[in-house]
């Protein structure tokens, strides 16, 4: 009657602890949890809690229930094995669910908006590797357990493993170099390479045998063995921009002076609205010189939209400077101050300047709750950084929405503007809260703050966007006199041109040639009417 109560007891204790489990599982915490700008917290918790409630109930089984039952010894052993055994299998469960969910997945979500490449190459081989080893190790303590000697087992993995590792020393080799390529990674996925074979190609994937690459001009996927791969002489012509080099050869005629044809030629390649080069002049020459070979609403309406989108990059460049401009006030100030000490009055003129610059960004300070009534101030976007204000970040948005109505443009390549532009304003805002919090930590001591300001202004020019591009402008050449015919009237000259498309990225990698096709055509249009040209 004693043994009975005691089992009632136990039995009554863990339907409370479960039914608390549920309670503060199932109940009190979602609706915590879905408060928080991450589903992390939430997710972790609908992976983890019917497992928990299972394991709490195996364990307190295994405590409490399993001694009252007086089993015999050797059925008492297996019965714990077995429960330990379950135990290992919850928990192997869990841990690889938690892996794959959510520490990959919000690796993979950190991934895209950073500029590191190697986080873009390591993700997928450790989204490939991760789950099996911990199920591996999960299955080994699981047999194990089970009084399973899985040493044999691993020995005659070991020999096994000698055995294929040498018959399949090519896939090691590609293994081992996609390794490589992930140390010393060379690309980004999506960036555009060419090919011995003269092809563009974009990269889509570093797979732990195979890289994946998308071929444009044959619509067609190619996978190419790591050890090949790496062997080959990589072209990317996304970097150190995304803005595409060209070059046309033309024609004219010898008795035509160079430098007039010279000047044509130039201001054809720089009314284009795609092109790159001198804001100003583009403006000014884009209504004079484009479209006239064939013209139509389609060339009208590529007209207009990209007066409206030049106008925009002009103010994106224009406050792109003044920023520039400040902080180089800044440094040089910072730097004067540092070289005499820093006094606690000029840490406070150091920390205003840097707001000031953070308000023309489109940053402002917020207070963030951290707990225990403690708050922390961060800068985030302020409401004029939507798309319309008069911050950077509010005219990069107006710029690349007006960028989207651009006729030639893909339903696609609106979301490659938006996502590229929105991850640059992401590390915009990281880069400016780290220097905020240093600034924040100055002391009288320091004597760096000003390197860290000087790698932001480099950040800026390099990898956001530069506000003077003059080497972009187009380029030309007299290279050769080629004979064509018996007399001298009828030999030409020669010119080379080269120029800069704005993204090769765009139109599925195909907006270069595009553009290539209609300056010729409005070149060799032009030529002929200002009678420079057969």
């Amino acid at each position: 009657m004693i043994v009975l109560s005691e089992y009632l007891k136990s039995l009554a204790i863990l339907g409370g602890i479960i039914a608390v489990l549920y309670v503060i599982t199932f109940v009190i915490l979602p609706p915590i949890f879905r408060r928080f700008s991450s589903d992390a917290a939430i997710t972790s918790l609908k992976i983890i809690r019917q497992p928990l409630l299972l394991f709490v109930l195996l364990l307190r089984i295994q405590i409490s229930l399993i001694p009252k039952l007086k089993l015999s010894e050797n059925y008492e052993v297996w019965v714990n094995r077995g429960l330990t055994a379950a135990m290992i299998a919850i928990i192997t469960y869990v841990t690889a669910q938690i892996l794959t969910k959510v520490i990959l997945y919000y690796l993979k979500k950190y991934s895209e908006q950073t500029e590191a490449m190697w986080d873009d190459v390591l993700l997928p081989i450790l989204q490939g590797i991760l789950p099996i080893l911990v199920y591996v190790i999960g299955g080994s303590l699981f047999l194990q357990t089970l009084g399973i000697n899985v040493a044999g087992v691993w020995v005659a993995l070991g020999g096994a493993s000698f055995i294929l590792g040498f018959a399949f020393k090519d896939s090691l080799a590609n293994f081992l170099s996609g390794l490589v390529l992930l140390v010393d990674t060379p690309f980004q996925f999506g960036d555009v390479i060419l090919l011995s074979s003269g092809q563009l190609a974009v990269i889509k994937k570093v797979g732990l045998r195979v890289t994946h690459l998308y071929v444009v001009s044959n619509h067609s996927d190619v996978y190419l063995p790591n050890s090949t791969f790496e062997t080959k002489e990589i072209v990317n012509l996304t970097r150190p921009t995304p803005h595409y080099y060209d070059q046309l050869e033309l024609p004219i005629m010898s008795t035509v002076d160079p430098g007039q044809a010279i000047q044509l030629i130039e201001n054809v390649i720089l009314a284009h609205p795609d092109t790159m080069g001198l804001i100003d002049r583009k403006l000014e020459l884009l209504e004079k010189f484009y479209g006239f070979s064939k013209p139509g609403i389609r060339a009208e309406q590529k007209r207009k939209v990209g007066l409206i989108r030049l106008k925009a990059e002009q103010k994106v460049n224009h406050k792109l400077e003044e920023i520039e401009n400040a902080f180089d006030r800044l440094s040089e100030q910072v730097d004067r101050f540092e070289n005499e000490g820093l006094e606690y009055s000029e840490i406070r003129i150091i920390q205003g300047d840097y707001l000031n610059i953070c308000e023309q960004m489109g940053l402002s300070t917020q207070a963030v709750r951290l707990g225990n009534r403690q708050r922390k101030l961060t800068l985030e976007e302020g409401e004029h950084a939507q798309s319309g204000g008069d911050s950077l970040i509010g005219l990069v948005r107006e710029w690349y929405n007006t960028w989207c109505k651009d006729p030639d443009l893909l339903l696609e390549d609106h979301k490659l503007l938006r996502e590229s532009w929105e991850q640059k304003i992401t590390i915009l805002k990281r880069k400016a809260n780290q220097l905020w919090l240093r600034a924040n930590n100055l002391s009288i001591d320091d004597t760096r703050f000003d390197d860290v300001v000087d790698d932001l202004i480099m950040w800026l020019q390099e990898r956001f966007k530069r506000s003077r591009i003059e080497w972009q402008n187009p380029k030309i050449w007299m290279e050769e006199i080629k004979m064509v015919g018996g007399s001298q009237m009828d030999s030409n000259k020669v010119l080379t041109v080269k120029f800069f498309v704005d993204d090769i990225k765009l139109e599925h990698c195909e907006r270069g040639n595009r553009v290539k096709n209609e300056l010729y055509r409005e070149l060799i249009w032009q030529l002929r009417q200002a009678y420079l040209a057969k």
